[in-house]
């Protein structure tokens, strides 16, 4: 059997062409897609004290994460939202680790919603923007619970639910421009809807 140069066997053709097709394609962890995240993680600590819509803030953050999952899987959503959730948190004053943890728990819910629903359907990434957003709304409660912000009156749905809406609405909007960019920069097959 001929060896590689790498000391190891080498693959069946059918094996072999596979992974050098996927090694050629890349992987979807890089250090681009890593400085990206640091950079959506700059844009969401300075605009989230600042911008809000219909009485309620936008997370952008959030709503990265949820097209980076769905868009180039669940991988590059954790890498991000972690990535993302340590610079927004260094520069907002938040209780240490709280939105990174908030956001690893959004790629956790968009993950699992992909492996119910599908990764093509349109509608799968903005519920899935809907559910992350509302519990990483309840993680940051229960964090500001934990470290001694009382809360009183109870869970604001008030503020979740149109919050979540709106990060909804927000993931809706940019999830085509999304798909088409990373269509045509070739990282994946043309969507089904």
């Amino acid at each position: 059997m001929p060896r590689l140069y790498s000391g190891l066997p080498a693959r069946s053709s059918i094996g072999g062409a596979q992974h050098r097709r996927k090694s050629l394609r890349g992987s979807s962890i890089s250090y681009t897609s890593a400085l990206l995240a640091v950079l959506i993680g700059i844009v969401h600590a300075g605009l989230a004290p600042v911008v809000v819509i219909a009485g309620v803030r936008p997370n952008l953050a959030l709503a990265a994460v949820v097209l980076v999952t769905c868009v180039y899987g669940f991988e590059a959503g954790i890498l991000w939202a972690f990535v993302a959730g340590v610079v927004a948190n260094l520069m907002i004053p938040e209780p240490l680790g709280s939105i990174p943890l908030a956001l690893l728990a959004v790629a956790a819910v968009t993950g699992g919603s992909q492996r119910l629903i599908g990764r093509l359907v349109w509608v799968a990434p903005v519920v899935a923007a809907f559910a992350a957003s509302v519990t990483a709304d309840l993680v940051a409660l229960t964090v500001a619970r934990l470290v001694g912000d009382p809360l009183t009156g109870g869970v604001p749905l008030d503020l979740i639910l149109p919050a979540a809406a709106l990060n909804a609405a927000i993931v809706g909007v940019l999830l085509y421009p999304a798909r088409l960019i990373a269509t045509r920069i070739g990282l994946l097959e043309p969507a089904s809807w």
